[in-house]
């Protein structure tokens, strides 16, 4: 900013050039400026008017003048011009001072180390006093901050390359890693080869498939990786030739070399955060598209037992690795871009014998949605962590054991319920040489038991979900769904039955969406067709919202799960089935 001085010279020189100037002469440098509408043009009939909409288009002030003179000049306005010339030529000196923006009649002479700026005196002792933790020198000592500075930059740039170093040397670890990973896996390729001798061919033919598919992953993910590490490596290059350079010793060179020194340190940051993800040992999920023990699936290798809606853009498979990796895998994912994975966590489980089960709805109480699956008598409660609106990671994994499911036997099914309005943090459970529905909170704490052994055909219950007091029940190798209330005292109260009730399809999976009810039926045989059918809570049929046909195990359906008015059908082979109801 200029003195008041030097702006009255500006506004006087404009003067003297508005009575040099005719109407025809402000017309014809307002049409030289092409930020100045037609319409607007026409409305400018003197100097001053056209001197106004200069300075408001910034092209006209006290420091920029060279336009108009330009103009002026093309114009042959010699006069006019020549009076801004002089103003140009007698206060270019006065406006090339540096004057504090805030005190106009001081100029600068301190340097702010905590702000990086340059201060007049009357700064000091305003804004950048000790109150507020500034440190300030003069700018005549800048000299010897750089000299300071730089030597800890050249620290910093030690430090660094020694991380970079590591990085790499983590990186050729995590190479030779994953190439080991990558031959075990074919060795249990042909393993598995000679064992299915029946379906031998096509076993090998989609796990060798399989397995180029990840090392394409592995391949790229290890390309990145040293990507990451040159850009450092380069960003090093750069910072480090200030070791060799002589500086100036100017403000600009300490600005410089304090930003080079936030560089430095957030490159370290980032070298080190490479080191830890390098040190990470990666985790062989190749059996997770592969038969598996689901329903109807006659070959063991892996487990996937289906999945449960976090987001709409959020679906949780969910594994029994207790085989390959002791304990029960979770991988998030896209559900409309399977390759899309925003993370995975293995709970570690000692119980190998007894199966595993899930609840394909979450728990949605503390802000959160929590999912759920049993082992023999314990419930596993899945913690994930929200950042903003997306779940990145798994905080925690709680269990609690349920100590009324009876000797010799364990969870058969479990599921969260859907609340309509509130939040709840209630489950129910069923199990294997029992008739009984037990409902629970996350403490442990035992709610309500209700008997269904007068209702339910079946030695044993496979599948529940409920709302409060309606529960819909799926019996072992039965072909309907039993409706009972147990509002005051437990009564059969519907049955949901396909259309065509004679069409040998068995219900697997069940949710409560809410408002209604979904049902995932199955027809065994070579060809399996399945459907997804809609019913309203009274029982009555709605629609059919997806169908299906599996000619082998792996590509038959496993679970149905929801997020607001869209299901996911899980397939063995972990593929997902999108539909709307």
């Amino acid at each position: 900013m200029t003195s008041s001085s030097n702006t009255s010279q500006f506004r006087l020189t404009l003067l003297r050039i508005s009575d040099v100037l005719t109407k025809e002469n402000v017309q014809d440098l307002a049409f030289l400026c092409e930020d100045i509408s037609q319409a607007r043009r026409e409305l400018i009939t003197n100097a001053r008017e056209l001197f106004a909409v200069l300075q408001g288009h910034d092209l006209l002030s006290e420091r920029k003048v060279n336009v108009l003179i330009d103009w002026l000049d093309e114009l042959r306005l010699s006069e006019a011009s020549k009076l801004l010339k002089d103003y140009r030529t007698r206060y270019q000196d006065e406006a090339s001072v540096e004057r504090c923006l805030d005190h106009e009649d001081q100029t600068m002479k301190y340097f702010c180390l905590s702000c990086l700026s340059k201060i007049c005196p009357d700064c000091l002792y305003s804004a950048h006093n000790p109150k507020t933790n500034c440190e300030v020198i003069k700018i005549s000592e800048i000299s010897d901050q750089v000299s300071k500075h730089q030597q800890n930059l050249i620290q910093e740039i030690e430090a660094a390359e020694t991380s970079s170093l590591s990085a790499k040397n983590f990186w050729k670890e995590k190479k030779n890693s994953l190439r080991k990973t990558r031959q075990d896996a074919r060795a249990k390729i042909h393993e598995d080869f000679l064992i299915l001798l029946e379906k031998a061919e096509k076993l090998k033919r989609d796990l060798t498939q399989e397995v180029d598919r990840k090392e394409v992953s592995d391949q790229k993910q290890l390309l990145e990786d040293i990507h990451e590490i040159q850009i450092l490596d380069k960003e090093l290059e750069r910072l480090a030739k200030l070791k060799k350079n002589k500086t100036e010793k100017s403000s600009h060179d300490l600005q410089e070399l304090i930003e080079g020194m936030k560089k430095m340190k957030s490159i370290r940051s980032q070298l080190d955060q490479q080191n830890e993800n390098l040190k990470v040992k990666p985790v062989d999920l190749l059996y997770r598209k592969i038969p598996n023990d689901g329903t109807f699936c006659s070959m063991t290798v892996g487990m996937l037992l289906g999945s449960v809606s976090l987001r709409a853009d959020q679906l949780l498979h969910i594994f029994d690795a207790r085989q390959s990796s002791g304990g029960v895998l979770l991988i998030c994912f896209d559900p409309k871009d399977s390759s899309k994975e925003y993370w995975r966590h293995l709970k570690k489980i000692d119980n190998h014998d007894d199966p595993v089960v899930m609840s394909n709805i979450d728990m949605y109480y503390d802000g959160k949605r929590h999912s759920l699956f049993a082992v023999g008598k314990a419930v596993f409660i899945v913690h994930p962590r929200l950042n903003g609106s997306l779940y990145d990671s798994v905080e925690s994994v709680s269990s609690l054991v349920i100590d009324e499911v009876p000797e010799g036997s364990w969870i058969s099914s479990i599921t969260a319920h859907h609340p309509s309005n509130d939040p709840n943090d209630e489950f129910i459970i069923s199990t294997s040489c029992d008739h009984s529905i037990r409902e629970y909170n996350v403490s442990g704490s035992a709610l309500r038991v209700i008997d269904t052994r007068d209702f339910v055909r079946s030695n044993a219950i496979s599948r529940v979900a409920y709302c409060r007091n309606l529960f819909a029940i799926i019996g072992r190798s039965l072909d309907d769904v039993i409706l009972i209330d147990s509002d005051g005292t437990v009564k059969h109260c519907g049955t949901l039955w396909l259309p065509s009730a004679k069409s040998a399809m068995l219900p697997i999976n069940i949710i409560w969406t809410g408002d209604d009810w979904l049902v995932l039926y199955i027809r065994e045989g070579v060809e399996k067709e399945w459907k997804v059918v809609e019913y309203a809570k009274t029982g009555n049929f709605v629609k059919v919202c997806d169908v299906g046909t599996s000619s082998n195990e792996v590509d038959v359906p496993l679970s149905v799960t929801r997020y607001q008015n869209t299901g996911h059908v899980t397939l063995a082979n972990a593929n997902v089935r999108e539909f709307q109801y």
